[in-house]
């Protein structure tokens, strides 16, 4: 502060001048009134001689240096800048005093941006019926207005340089970079006799709401207004996703102060929101740029004496500590106390003029309040968030449209459901209490997480025998962790008590795991789908063929028979050369086409032979025949190690294909009345009409006996995959071994999700959070926390499965066993067969007379 509040401070209290705080002792203000502001000198002299004159009227001790043009210094020791100035040069003054921390105060043309709240204040001049343009660019200064995309309805009221002004505002470029330049749309509403609704229909009903966008302000009088609701609300153009701003123009001339009038044209679920003009036109005001000077300094004065008084007395109680107040926290301080006190000679005075002009924004609470109410005029319900006057600008207590910042605003929302795990999983304590949980509730609690609402469940007494049996458990375990605890979830049935609740729309949804079909469509509509079901093949795990011809297994039949006849053809060909070649000899032992035979056979088990040719053409046909047996040898070798390392299984069933090549050996059933029952009614591929066709149906008591047929390998079962893994996962536990197998086929889709009633407005919110949770990872994060654990039942049929160390067996080797068997039991007929020939040829000498020869 100046320097007579030190002398006072010094004469008060008795204190040296080095005991007073330092801050104080260069406080001084400038004022700059530009004179290239006003019209006239003279103007411009009464205003330098008001600024004084009150200065010296309220006793103020503020040093006021007065400049008469905006391009001074301000580099000085200020502490407070008022200018009285153009908007730009107020733009450029203002830079300056935030750079030097001095509180900036301004009075500046129409249409001029406002200085921000942390930095000063600023007060535009406006004549009655020329501030809806610094209202817009107030709105978009403080980020209130932020749409990227606006349409604009107007009545024929207004001329064209009222809308050209209100245009500018709305689009035009702002002093910071993250206002977003917006795109407009304009649409002008013929105000008529009786043609009046049949022009906004015309508007409204060939609106692109797709290019155009959802962001609607309405300006106009208070009958167009009214209209414009009723139309927009019937062509459904009022929803969630949409904003709609009214301006109601002319509510100060006919006293339209009560905005209940409009309660009747609102909708659930809608943003609407009205800023109505509330000025007194009964009260006598000036407006006047004297007049906002003198309110300006009078406020200001006020202000920095208590901020003063303030500082004074803390500087008191901190008399033996470092007292110091920046720059920063006192212009914060002034700027507070100027907007109280300002906001209090506002409310007080009747002649003011800053009361002059008056503006009051209402937003209505439109969501949920369908399902906490019963009568109609008590749907919606209107709420004061704020005024705007030219002094103090856009004063709010709210956003102006409550349900896009917050969404249903905490509100607590009645939902159904009925016990049906692992979906819903409904637990009562010892105490009667009920608790829930399971898939459908962790996408509901994140959902109401998003869209800020609490729920009341309805659960309808629709509980079976086994659910009865569930409930009364003290808590359910997580699925898997119980196996009397683990049954079959059907989403292809719903609860009459439950659709009635949603179809009367007596709740916000339905929480729960619902086939989407077309049944029932009229009455009810589906989410999204939360989930995805496959369907696959359930069938026996596949087992190892048979081993006795193991041997054999390397090749196949046609490369055994062309080896057969390859030896044959081999051992006349070797002793056609042998017998021909003049070098051969007669004692060679190749002397016939059997021993021929028998020398390759040897040399094919790698045994040889006694002799070998003599002459060089069969010693060649004899070298070529020990290659290709090195070759046979070495692949018959190496395959038949591999055959012992990986044992041969049952061809599995992978495709709908595998399944129908096996129809003469097994037969397949789904559930009756199922997703799939229906898809392949309807599907025209003829694999979907023969599985179809051959298909046998079960009922859900019929469990047991189907799963047993699939043991035995008899029967394929055609399910959910996670019901099928859940089936497994059950065996497994109440077993311990691993009976099936569960192809990798996923020939068909489910899709599941929750229900809401019909035509919804809320359906669209709920589909964009359910997206975010599908592309964040969220659903397949819950599924993986709510199926089964895995075990190594679970491999899949045809995957690679880990090979162990293993040792050969005797039913490895039986084939060879029995080869040996085969040739012994040969041996032995040859061998009974050659003394039965041996003995006819010596009785047959013996009838023969043969001479006596010395």
């Amino acid at each position: 502060m100046i320097s007579v509040l030190l002398l006072l401070r010094c004469v008060v209290y008795g204190n040296s001048f080095d005991e007073f705080p330092p801050v104080f002792a260069n406080t001084s203000m400038a004022v700059v009134i530009d004179r290239s502001f006003f019209g006239s000198r003279e103007e411009h002299r009464d205003a330098v001689y008001l600024i004084r004159n009150l200065f010296r009227q309220t006793e103020s001790d503020i040093a006021v240096h007065v400049f008469s043009y905006a391009n001074v210094d301000l580099y000085q020791d200020y502490t407070i800048l008022l200018s009285i100035a153009s908007c730009n040069s107020t733009w450029r003054l203002h830079r300056i005093a935030r750079k030097e921390e001095l509180v900036h105060l301004a009075i500046t043309d129409l249409d001029c941006p406002r200085i921000p709240e942390k930095y000063g204040m600023s007060i535009p001049l406006i004549q009655p019926g020329e501030e809806l343009s610094q209202i817009f660019l107030d709105l978009r200064m403080m980020d209130v207005l932020s749409w990227t995309a606006i349409n604009i309805l107007h009545d024929d009221t207004f001329d064209r340089d009222t809308i050209s002004t209100v245009m500018r505002a709305i689009s035009d470029k702002l002093p910071y970079n993250h206002i977003n330049v917006i795109s407009r749309s304009i649409f002008t509403l013929k105000q008529s006799n009786g043609e009046t609704k049949s022009s906004i229909m015309k508007v409204l009903n060939d609106f692109h709401v797709d290019q155009l966008g959802h962001c609607f302000l309405v300006i106009a009088t208070v009958d167009v207004v009214a209209e414009v609701m009723s139309v927009a609300r019937s062509l459904k153009l009022v929803h969630p996703a949409s904003q709609w701003l009214y301006v109601i123009t002319d509510t100060s001339t006919q006293n339209m102060m009560n905005m209940s009038f409009f309660l009747d044209f609102l909708s659930e679920g809608g943003n609407v929101a009205f800023m109505n003009n509330a000025t007194n036109s009964d009260s006598l005001c000036k407006v006047e740029l004297m007049c906002y000077i003198k309110e300006v300094v009078e406020v200001l004065t006020q202000a920095v004496k208590y901020v003063f008084e303030n500082e004074l007395e803390l500087f008191d109680n901190r008399r033996k500590r470092t007292f110091e107040v920046t720059k920063e926290e006192r212009r914060t301080e002034i700027l507070r106390n100027v907007r109280l006190f300002l906001s209090q000679d506002t409310s007080h005075s009747k002649d003011g003029c800053n009361r002059c002009l008056l503006w009051r924004f209402t937003s209505s609470i439109t969501w949920g309040n369908y399902f906490s109410h019963n009568k109609m005029d008590e749907l919606v319900r209107l709420l004061d968030i704020g005024t705007w006057t030219p002094g103090l600008g856009i004063n709010l207590t709210d956003v102006i449209f409550p349900h896009i910042a917050h969404g249903f605003r905490g509100i607590r929302l009645p939902i159904a459901t009925y016990h049906n795990p692992p979906w819903q999983i409904i637990s009562v304590s010892k105490t009667g209490q009920k608790s829930y949980d399971g898939l459908i509730f962790d996408v509901l609690n994140h959902l109401g997480k998003k869209l800020n609402f609490t729920y009341t469940v309805i659960a309808p007494d629709v509980t079976t025998s086994q659910t009865s049996k569930s409930l009364n458990s003290s808590r359910f375990a997580k699925l898997g962790e119980k196996v009397e605890q683990m049954t079959m979830s059907d989403t292809r049935t719903l609860p009459q008590e439950v659709i009635d609740l949603v179809r009367e729309k007596n709740v916000l949804l339905a929480a729960c795991a619902y086939t989407v079909n077309d049944h029932g469509k009229s009455a009810i509509n589906f989410t999204v789908p939360i989930f995805v079901q496959t369907y696959s093949f359930l069938s026996a795990k596949p087992k190892q063929l048979s081993r006795a011809l193991l041997f054999a297994s390397p090749f196949n039949k046609e490369t055994w028979a062309c080896l057969a006849a390859t030896i044959i053809i081999m051992g006349p060909i070797l002793y056609l050369i042998h017998k021909h070649s003049p070098y051969s000899l007669k004692t060679s032992g190749l002397k016939s086409s059997w021993q021929c035979v028998w020398y390759v056979y040897g040399a094919l088990l790698q045994q040889g032979g006694m002799y070998l040719p003599h002459s060089d053409s069969a010693r060649i046909l004899i070298g070529m025949w020990w290659l290709v047996v090195m070759v046979l040898v070495a692949t018959y070798s190496g395959s038949l190690v591999a055959f012992l390392t990986f044992p041969r299984m049952d061809t599995p069933i992978l495709t709908v294909e595998d399944l129908i090549a096996c129809k003469d050996r097994l037969g397949w059933s789904f559930l009756n009345g199922s997703f799939l029952e229906t898809y392949l009614r309807n599907a025209d591929e003829p694999k979907y009409q023969v599985l179809l066709s051959l298909a046998q149906r079960y009922n859900s008591t019929q469990e047991e006996e189907v799963m047993e047929r699939v043991k035995q390998g008899k029967h394929v079962l055609i399910d959910w995959r996670s019901s099928l893994r859940f089936l497994m996962r059950k065996d497994y536990l109440l077993t311990g071994g691993c009976h099936f197998s569960l192809s990798s086929d996923e020939f068909l889709d489910e899709p599941i999700a929750m229900i809401v009633p019909q035509e919804s407005p809320y359906l669209p919110v709920i589909n964009a959070e359910l997206h975010r949770m599908h592309e964040s990872g969220l659903m397949n994060k819950w599924i993986s926390e709510r199926m089964p654990i895995k075990d190594k039942c679970w491999d899949v049929v045809g995957s690679n499965q880990a090979v162990n160390e293993r040792k050969v067996n005797v039913a490895d080797m039986q084939g060879i066993f029995f080869v040996l068997f085969m040739g012994v039991t040969m041996s032995f007929f040859l061998l009974f067969c050659e003394f039965y020939w041996h003995r006819r040829r010596i009785a047959k000498e013996r009838k023969l007379i043969r001479p006596f020869v010395s």
